[in-house]
């Protein structure tokens, strides 16, 4: 596969649940009168903080391993490191679609129901829930974005053993 068509495929595979988070929100924007009775219960901040951290980990350990790829002499070490890269990006795949469920649990249990108690005018503390949610999928953006990097030098690297063959 192409870099253009990995590249293409992979920023449409990731913007979905971004795009379902914007659309959720502006739904919530739209009715904020709507019920609130079965609002699903906050994610626990150490949870996400948690798996942020695992997901810090797996990108560092993805970045360890493409710097152990480019200095590998040897083909069938690069060839096994380049495998073993490939199941991290995997892991880290993995991880990161644990960490949008999180986000979703923000939101009520019916879509575009917003998580607080009253508006802002009921003394609601809607900002800083949204702040929360913001720096949320900021930081799973940036993540996406390293694991875009990570996939576009795996394939450098791929060419780069096919031509030296």
């Amino acid at each position: 596969m192409n870099k253009f068509t990995l590249s293409i495929f992979l920023a449409s595979l990731l913007a979905v649940p971004v795009a379902q988070a914007a659309d959720e929100e502006d739904r919530a924007a739209r009715h904020p009168g709507a019920d609130q009775s079965q609002a699903a219960p906050a994610p626990d901040d150490k949870a996400a903080g948690m798996k942020m951290e695992k997901m810090q980990e797996q990108m560092k350990k993805m970045r360890e391993q493409m710097e152990k790829i480019h200095s590998a002499k040897d083909p069938a070490e690069r060839q096994k490191l380049m495998k073993e890269h490939m199941q991290s990006m995997r892991e880290g795949m993995k991880t990161m679609r644990g960490m949008s469920g999180g986000m979703m649990g923000m939101m009520g249990k019916k879509k575009g129901e917003p998580m607080m108690e009253g508006g802002a005018e009921a003394g609601g503390k809607p900002m800083g829930m949204m702040m929360k949610h913001h720096k949320m999928m900021e930081d799973r953006m940036d993540m996406m974005q390293q694991m875009m990097e990570q996939m576009m030098e795996h394939e450098s690297a791929e060419q780069e053993m096919e031509r030296g063959r």
